[in-house]
């Protein structure tokens, strides 16, 4: 009779097994080896996310605003900043409804709708209005997810097995549990760690620290409104209150764990200091790229 981690060994081999399915042998065997945050990932993959993504699951596709006459027009800046942050598509939904989305969708592009805050930004900055834009993909970005997560099962498995963890049926003796627990804190399953940590160190998820991603994007925005800060306070801008609001969040970003709610709440402080430069095209692309960040945080 063959161990529970060979068992997931052939399934995340075999396509006609669902991922979802797959995960849920995975958790059986998490939960026997006692490794919570590997079961904290499978619980998100299960059940969709609430917080942070991991990186697999930011996807790139097109933005386009919707016309009644045209349709979908695809929307187009030189700013290679703000064409990142507004094509990027946060997939948080459970793998079984990435898989229905696949299963549903044989042809055509898929859409991911952007919330109504940063629709009215984007509308500012743009020559037409659009009561709705999205960001286009194929079906090809969600499976791409759903292999992310096939292929990092698998190598989970085989470093198990590598460990001596196999498993006799659906039991597990001691040593074993402390060979799994051993390696969860040198191993990264992948992707895994990028978002969670070190999988054998008690970190449970992204809810609260921002991710480094996130903290590069900050930093960038930053740079580029104090590169403008003289224009912006010609054009309005208190200038003694941004420059205060900019020494808090690069203080904030240089913690050693940054606070995602804090972040979101100095970036929304930072927004309502450059409206006193409404009409000035920078303060509006700033604003524009502050409220796309402020919605990554949650």
């Amino acid at each position: 009779m063959s161990g529970l981690i060979e068992e997931i060994q052939r399934d995340a081999l075999n396509k006609n097994v669902p991922v979802d399915a797959l995960l849920r042998k995975v958790k059986l065997a998490a939960a026997k080896l006692q490794l919570e945050s590997l079961e904290t990932w499978i619980e998100q993959e299960l059940n969709g996310y609430s917080g942070e993504l991991p990186h697999y699951r930011k996807i790139t596709g097109q933005p386009a605003g919707w016309n009644p006459y045209n349709g979908w027009i695809p929307i187009y800046s030189g700013d290679e900043r703000f064409m990142e942050l507004i094509s990027e598509a946060p997939l948080g939904q459970s793998v079984a409804t990435l898989q229905d989305l696949i299963d549903n969708n044989s042809g055509g592009l898929l859409h991911f709708p952007l919330p109504p805050g940063m629709v009215a930004s984007l509308n500012e900055l743009m020559s037409f209005q659009t009561p709705r834009i999205v960001i286009q993909f194929g079906r090809g970005s969600v499976i791409s997810v759903l292999d992310s997560v096939r292929n990092m099962v698998l190598d989970w498995a085989i470093e198990m097995e590598k460990k001596g963890v196999l498993g006799d049926g659906m039991s597990f003796d001691p040593q074993e549990k402390i060979q799994a627990k051993q390696a969860m804190t040198t191993f990264h399953i992948g992707s895994i760690g990028n978002f969670v940590g070190n999988m054998g160190a008690g970190n449970t998820s992204g809810d609260i620290v921002a991710s480094i991603e996130a903290i590069q994007k900050i930093k960038d925005v930053i740079d580029q409104i104090k590169s403008s800060q003289n224009e912006l306070v010609r054009s309005g801008v208190d200038g003694n209150q941004l420059s205060s609001k900019i020494e808090e969040i690069e203080d904030a970003v240089n913690a050693p764990q940054p606070e995602r709610g804090r972040l979101r709440g100095l970036l929304e402080d930072t927004r309502t200091i450059l409206t006193g430069a409404a009409g000035n095209l920078t303060a509006e692309g700033a604003i524009a790229l502050i409220t796309a960040l402020a919605s990554s945080l949650g």
